[in-house]
């Protein structure tokens, strides 16, 4: 009887220790899309780059990034609202995909982070606007 109830204590101790680190795990990759979030409202995009994966700031100029920003700054006047986060685990890693909703304009505006987890460290891999949310779901 007493190896039964060890065997259940551990299992809850071990299910209990990977949801708080799971849970860990996604909130770095909150932090670094919110930091994202944050930039994109100050239309920083050489802030913006540093948090990038080194493919994300071989891509992406600070320059351009700011660019972008400014094309959409109507719509991205206001804090959004996270509205959906995806998490994605493939054997190269954890993905996070983070969806958020401004409402500056009448249609709203949807903005989707993908923050992924290379060598340790959480890195912004996309950013990708669009005014359609279903277009940014992560099938």
């Amino acid at each position: 009887m007493a190896v039964i109830f060890i065997a259940v204590v551990a299992i809850l101790l071990a299910t209990l220790v990977n949801k708080l680190t799971f849970n860990h795990d996604v909130s770095n990759a909150r932090t670094v899309s919110n930091k994202v979030i944050a930039d994109i409202q100050k239309r920083n995009g050489a802030a913006i780059r540093s948090l990038g994966s080194p493919s994300f700031q071989k891509s992406y100029s600070a320059a351009s990034l700011t660019q972008g920003f400014k094309s959409v700054e109507i719509a991205t006047l206001k804090t959004p609202t996270p509205v959906q986060q995806t998490v994605v685990d493939t054997p190269s890693g954890r993905s996070v995909y983070f969806i958020y909703e401004y409402t500056a304009l009448k249609v709203p505006f949807y903005v989707r982070t993908s923050i992924r987890q290379e060598s340790g460290h959480w890195y912004l891999t996309s950013i990708v606007g669009n005014i359609n949310e279903s277009d940014l779901l992560i099938n």
